[in-house]
């Protein structure tokens, strides 16, 4: 299976009216395209204006093809009423030789990688329901251990994720040529995962992978030992909770 995430800042004010055009415009279209099963519109729970187009594809070729195809870049474009302005501006001349300035389209960002270790990949449309919290954490990985750490999410991390209450699920997406890593756990709400930090279980999970790393971070966690014992997260390690706003899958109606 195939993750793909498409980031996206929407005006505070069309926040409702966008998730009313992401529920009945944008994830009927996803459904449509082959090999995607899963669109879900999460929102970040720190930030009233930052939303992610969460996507699930059978293959990264079902994904690619459909980036390329041209009906990604229509999709993106009928969400710029949404979108929030975009804070950089271009010079161009025009034909009567005077100058223009004009808005900057900002592109979503997209990260798009394979699903590489985790819970059953074929029960995420199940785990993945409107209301639940989906817990990010993005890192920098050592791509000489990528397998490692794969084999370790797998053998030692998930099976004791699953057994912390209201965790559903967790998986592993990421790509040995990118150094990137994203774990991905759904949680039965926010309340339930804050839980799992503050029990220091999230700090002591995140310190058996730190071997596998990148060397910058195993660096900052050497200088300052005693961040070992509480959560420790810089620019190679980041975490960010949204909450599933609205989406359907394949064969399924929304869940509330």
């Amino acid at each position: 299976m195939f993750m793909r995430f498409v980031q996206l800042g929407i005006k505070a004010d069309a926040a409702q009216a966008f998730e009313r055009f992401y529920e009945h415009r944008v994830a009927p279209a996803l459904l449509s395209e082959e090999g995607c099963v899963f669109a879900r519109l999460i929102k970040a729970t720190d930030s009233e204006t930052e939303f992610i187009s969460f996507t699930l594809w059978e293959s990264p070729e079902d994904a690619l093809e459909y980036e390329q195809s041209g009906r990604y870049k229509s999709l993106v474009s009928e969400n710029h009423p949404f979108q929030e302005e975009s804070t950089e501006w271009k010079i161009q001349l025009t034909p009567e030789n005077t100058l223009e300035y004009l808005p900057v389209k900002e592109e979503p960002e997209v990260k798009a990688m394979p699903v590489v270790a985790g819970s059953s990949e074929s029960d995420i449309p199940d785990k993945i329901t409107n209301h639940t919290y989906v817990r990010i954490l993005n890192a920098k990985v050592n791509p000489d251990q990528f397998e490692e750490l794969s084999a370790l999410y797998d053998n030692e991390l998930v099976p004791e994720l699953l057994a912390i209450p209201g965790c559903r699920a967790a998986y592993l997406i990421g790509m040995k040529e990118r150094s990137e890593g994203l774990s991905i756990t759904i949680w039965d709400s926010q309340e339930m995962a804050r839980k799992y930090e503050a029990s220091g279980k999230f700090s002591e999970l995140l310190g058996r992978a730190a071997p596998y790393l990148s060397a910058m971070y195993q660096w900052k966690m050497t200088l300052d030992p005693s961040k070992r014992a509480r959560t420790h997260l810089s620019e190679d390690v980041s975490v960010r909770g949204y909450e599933v706003i609205t989406g359907k899958s394949v064969g399924k109606a929304e869940q509330s």
